[in-house]
């Protein structure tokens, strides 16, 4: 008895992180701090998970290289919205996770968007899995520019920064 109580608390610890790591679309929304918007296009945004955001910048003059490593979440919109559509909310058609690197050398002024796509997710935070090639393929596709991302993205952490300095500094309430 022991030994299956021990299963299937190891099987509830491995199942766990899977079903709190589901993405949907009101949770996207619902922690702007956490999930900040870099990118919004016709048909999708892009997300940042600023949890996520790691950095890495030479140290010669001007800073003329800067990685950063984040997850982020791009939403996809109808092409063709209705009154019903847009009246159910249901204009997005997918969130896809994808594991980000943006890789900046400011001196010859090139900026590169790698990613990994992660997982898909409908609207409502239900995976879906997909073994259609050419779908897959199409997940991969993101319309933002590096540059763009890049231009967010770095404002954003810096603005991020220095809250965090100034409520470090702030004298605490009595």
């Amino acid at each position: 008895m022991k030994k299956l109580y021990s299963l299937m608390m190891a099987g509830l610890i491995l199942a766990a992180p899977g079903a709190a790591m589901a993405m949907d679309s009101a949770a996207l929304q619902a922690d702007p701090a956490q999930y900040r918007v870099i990118y919004a296009g016709e048909d999708e945004v892009i997300y940042a998970d600023m949890d996520t955001v790691r950095g890495m910048q030479t140290m010669d003059y001007p800073n003329s290289i800067e990685n950063m490593r984040f997850k982020m979440y791009v939403e996809s919109y109808r092409d063709k919205v209705d009154a019903a559509d847009f009246g159910e909310g249901r204009l997005v058609t997918q969130i896809r996770e994808f594991d980000a690197g943006l890789y900046v050398n400011k001196n010859e002024k090139s900026y590169k968007l790698e990613t990994k796509l992660a997982a898909v997710y409908d609207a409502d935070g239900k995976a879906i899995e997909s073994a259609d090639q050419e779908e897959s393929s199409d997940a991969l596709k993101i319309r933002a520019k590096a540059k763009d991302l890049y231009m967010n993205l770095y404002h954003l952490e810096q603005l991020s920064l220095k809250q965090a300095a100034e409520q470090a500094a702030a004298p605490a309430d009595k």
